[in-house]
């Protein structure tokens, strides 16, 4: 009764107590999928944040710009970073600070550090983490990009 090469929901038929996230499942499917689980499950925590709606315009105009919208989304105290693996230790290549109390949008090289730039709306700031992202950069894929032990 080995797990080895079986998918979640084989393993969740053989073990019914077994619970695993849609993320999860997405993985499976591979990292073009997780990427979508991501931004969905994104939106659903924006809309969940309506006292927050910055949050909201951020994750809106960031998904609209085709070369972040290809990359792994995070949201770590309401930064939103963007990663080009899909697992979830891998580094983030950019990062934008919603707006909050009159301050503007902050573009950083990593989730709470290293200020690259600001911008007055979302559109601006995605705008401005694109033109900061590697050149050629493609989108994200499967693993963390940490070489094997």
């Amino acid at each position: 009764m080995g797990g080895e090469g079986k998918s979640l929901r084989e393993l969740h038929a053989q073990l019914p107590f077994l619970h695993f996230s849609e993320l999860a499942e997405a993985h499976e499917r591979g990292p073009a999928a997780a990427v979508d689980v991501s931004w969905r499950l994104l939106r659903e925590q924006a809309a969940d944040a309506p006292d927050f709606p910055e949050f909201g315009l951020l994750v809106e105009a960031a998904q609209t710009e085709p070369r972040l919208r290809q990359l792994s989304p995070i949201s770590s105290h309401w930064t939103l970073g963007f990663r080009t693996y899909t697992g979830r230790r891998s580094p983030v290549v950019v990062a934008i600070v919603p707006s909050h109390a009159g301050r503007p949008y902050r573009v950083q090289r990593f989730l709470h550090e290293g200020v690259l730039g600001e911008a007055a709306t979302a559109e601006e700031a995605a705008a401005l983490a694109v033109a900061h992202l590697p050149p050629g950069l493609g989108p994200a894929t499967a693993g963390t990009g940490e070489s094997p032990v």
